[in-house]
């Protein structure tokens, strides 16, 4: 919802599709009227100004390719929104053809992350380091409970393999055509995301 005919976000605001007493129910999230918090096409705008954004999208269009941008989901995490969009790839030549995933777009305040998956943006945004390691230990001789900072790795580590399932059944189900499936999975992307950036603030 833009505010004063800027682009700048008001209010976010969901609707539950969970089947239980609270389905459709409308949830909003009014933002403080003295935050300038950037909206979707802001988002939209500042991934594209990026230098290397704008490069990388160029040569992934040429040579009879088109760039596909997929859903830009919008997720309220730790005092701000975290913004999500999968970039996929589509020969032009061939308009059977299905999109496949090349790079994940990620934008957190002023910072931008781009790679070619969710883990790796993550990794630019929050500082080099998701949470995602997946080192388990070697010997195996105390891997008792494990620690809270192993128990919280492990948690980020599913929430991330989730995310990352999602986006392949979302470029599947766009692939046959099937939207409502192409849904289903936008969903849990989303809530895949809100889980490893949850278990990321108990570190």
């Amino acid at each position: 919802m833009p505010r004063g005919g800027r682009e700048n976000l008001s209010a976010f605001m969901v609707v539950n599709s969970d089947t239980g007493p609270d389905y459709g129910k409308i949830t909003v999230l009014q933002l403080p009227r003295s935050t300038n918090v950037a909206g979707p096409s802001q988002v939209a705008s500042n991934f594209e100004a990026k230098p290397e954004v704008a490069n990388s999208l160029s040569l992934l269009r040429q040579g009879g390719s088109d760039v596909v941008l997929g859903n830009l989901l919008t997720l309220p995490v730790g005092g701000g929104l975290l913004y999500v969009q999968p970039v996929y790839v589509r020969a032009t030549a061939n308009s059977a053809a299905y999109p496949l995933l090349q790079k994940v777009l990620v934008s957190f305040g002023d910072q931008i992350g781009f790679d070619n998956d969710l883990k790796g943006a993550l990794d630019q945004v929050f500082g080099g380091n998701s949470g995602t390691t997946s080192n388990v230990g070697g010997s195996g001789a105390n891997t008792s409970s494990g620690t809270d900072a192993e128990n919280v790795n492990n948690a980020i580590a599913n929430a991330l393999a989730s995310a990352k399932q999602a986006l392949a059944d979302g470029q599947a189900a766009l692939a046959k055509g099937d939207f409502t499936a192409y849904g289903r999975a936008q969903d849990r992307l989303k809530s895949a995301i809100a889980s490893a950036i949850a278990a990321q603030s108990r570190k």
